[in-house]
């Protein structure tokens, strides 16, 4: 299965290279026009202004024109290569993280957090994490709610069937998925790009509700080129013989830019404050836009996602559209950058204050709908992601999910992030809140993995994702762990009073009445001796299961096992074995019934040196 996953990669990025090859010839030619055009128009310009002025500009004009619009038309092929280009970077990470090299997708390690529930012990960012597994998000606010549904997975059945059913249909669409990341990725953005563009669509208007800039935005342009086409007008010999020795004066145009100036320099705090909030954001509009628009274009069957998709119909206009004009008005505002031609502009068309008028204007009528759409292309983001995983392990399978009191029946259970050709997987259950496993076995027998395992893969069925298991059912629960345990210089915190604070907040959250905890205990009170330990431990998992939680406890105390024998309705002991035959240690990382025979801990001393070997 996964073999013919990488070479569907393998084919997508032999078409996307081709495509590319033929859009690199479009490129060519078009750079070519584009100065060829440039030089003629020139060229024309100069011969044609000698012979009469007017036909010397008209052919500026001409050359002019033609040469914005092959800039046009070579821009949109910029911006074709690249996209190709970001489609076959993101084909040959897929094929690199399916052949178990995720290092080049984002490992999440600023969301380590080792107060958390259980990311930090269920290795959920980091190097060689789930997340990193996950996360194809193209836009920061899309990682951020991808980062939200790991910490925090989804309890409500109904919303994890919905979200199952547009993973699905993500995972089927995988030319829209590719095309969508490879656009999200277009453009590089930081939290605040999106922040002060949700900050400025709730300013009050200044410039479109003032009488007076509506009137000097339209009257100071039309008075200067007036007066420049007055002036021009003594150079055009055909109009000599009508206007005989009058002159128009140059200082009225003069006067009028300043003039125009002069009005934006009034207003320049303001129309700054202003460009800080939406200035030099074009392209992530644009952005945003395109993506919208693939939204909006997508066909599918599931509700989650028809839903969304009704939320971005107006009646005015589409959401992409809107976006795209917002782009347009900020691309022109940024022209102000260039001081030379932000002099010219202001001083002949009141720049700045007209590009106001149009944002104002915009955000009047667009303020409400902005952070629907953000919100939209946030989820979408996230989901993209989820479709990802599921095109990428289609030999996994969708969970059954029900109601009620929490079970667990699976099958075939593997960890996602071990390769499936030397992973071993095994069969788990829970039939009620109360029931607590307890794991023993040998160092290195596979105990914490497959802790882990169960852990992990209960939070991506939560996720509304398929899950690495042959059969899976189960209802949602909250996770709550104690395996990693670290000690606080800071706050003169030792390693056992970490762990005492830890395994108290699982038994605080029991006490508070809310629904059963998935609970995962991995050896719990090592830093204490046995006779302690031991008491501890029998003591705590009795607290567990009279409070109704439901997990798992790894240790390598043997004597927790005669707990089933006091609570056989509700302890139940498993085991990984390990064999030795002579100076070979060989595991089979089999989860079986009962308690471990068998320990290795002074045959590996031995093996490496640290004790003499026994004869």
């Amino acid at each position: 299965m996964r073999a013919s996953i990488v070479e569907a990669y393998h084919n997508r990025i032999s078409s996307y290279k081709e495509q590319l090859s033929q859009t690199q010839g479009k490129f060519l030619t078009v750079s070519y026009a584009r100065l060829i055009v440039f030089l003629l128009g020139a060229v024309a310009a100069y011969f044609l202004f000698g012979i009469d002025p007017l036909y010397g500009i008209l052919a500026g004009v001409a050359g002019f024109l033609g040469f914005m619009y092959l800039v046009k038309i070579h821009t949109d092929i910029v911006g074709q290569r690249e996209h190709l280009k970001r489609l076959i970077r993101v084909c040959e990470q897929e094929v690199e993280g399916l052949g178990g090299d995720l290092s080049s997708f984002d490992m999440g390690e600023d969301f380590i957090d080792p107060q958390h529930a259980f990311s930090f012990d269920l290795d959920i960012f980091g190097k060689n994490s789930i997340f990193q597994l996950l996360n194809r998000t193209g836009t920061v606010l899309g990682k951020r709610r991808l980062i939200h549904w790991l910490e925090f997975p989804e309890q409500e059945v109904s919303a994890i069937l919905n979200r199952q059913e547009a993973v699905k249909d993500l995972a089927e669409s995988i030319e829209w998925n590719l095309n969508f990341e490879a656009t999200a990725l277009g453009e590089t953005e930081s939290y605040d790009d999106t922040t002060t563009i949700k900050w400025w669509v709730k300013e009050p208007a200044h410039f479109s509700i003032n009488p007076l800039y509506k009137i000097l935005v339209w009257l100071l342009p039309v008075l200067f080129y007036s007066s420049l086409l007055a002036w021009m007008t003594n150079y055009m010999l055909f109009l000599r013989p009508l206007l005989g020795d009058f002159q128009f004066p140059l200082a009225v145009p003069i006067i009028l830019f300043f003039v125009q100036l002069g009005v934006g320099g009034i207003n320049l705090s303001r129309t700054n404050a202003q460009h800080r909030h939406v200035g030099q954001k074009s392209r992530l509009l644009r952005k945003y836009g395109t993506l919208l628009s693939l939204i909006e274009k997508k066909e599918t069957p599931s509700v989650l996602l028809k839903n969304y998709q009704e939320e971005l119909k107006s009646d005015k206009q589409t959401a992409s559209e809107a976006l795209e004009e917002l782009a347009d008005i900020s691309g022109l505002f940024d022209q102000r950058m260039n001081i030379l031609m932000g002099l010219i502009l202001n001083g002949t068309l009141l720049w700045d204050i007209r590009q106001m008028m149009k944002l104002e204007r915009w955000r009047e009528s667009h303020a409400e709908d902005v952070p629907v759409w953000f919100e939209q292309v946030t989820s979408w983001d996230a989901l993209n992601s989820l479709g990802r995983f599921a095109y990428n392990h289609q030999e996994y399978i969708y969970p059954e999910v029900v109601e009620g009191d929490f079970s667990l029946f699976a099958t075939e259970l593997g960890h996602p992030l071990i390769d499936p050709e030397v992973r071993v997987d095994n069969d788990i259950s829970f039939r009620k809140p109360g029931e607590f496993i307890i794991t023993t076995g040998a160092n290195m027998a596979g105990k914490s993995t497959f802790l882990r395992t169960v852990g992990v893969n209960l939070i991506l069925g939560m996720m509304g994702l398929p899950v690495c298991a042959n059969t899976y059912r189960f209802s949602p629960i909250g996770i709550m762990t104690s395996v990693r345990i670290t000690d606080s210089i800071s706050e003169n915190e030792s390693f056992f009073y970490a762990e005492l604070k830890r395994l108290k907040m699982i038994i605080d959250q029991l006490r508070s009445g809310g629904k059963p905890i998935f609970i995962i205990v991995d050896e719990m009170l090592r830093g204490t001796n046995s006779r302690d330990k031991m008491k501890g431990s029998r003591g705590y998992i009795e607290q567990l299961i009279q409070l109704k939680g439901v997990g798992m406890i790894a240790t390598h105390d043997l004597s927790l096992g005669t707990l089933a024998d006091e609570y056989p309705e509700y302890a139940f002991n498993k085991r990984f074995e390990i064999s030795i035959e002579g100076e070979k240690l060989s595991f089979d990382y089999k989860f079986i019934d009962g308690i471990s025979q068998n320990l290795n801990a002074t045959f590996l001393m031995e093996q490496m040196g640290i004790l003499p070997k026994e004869r």
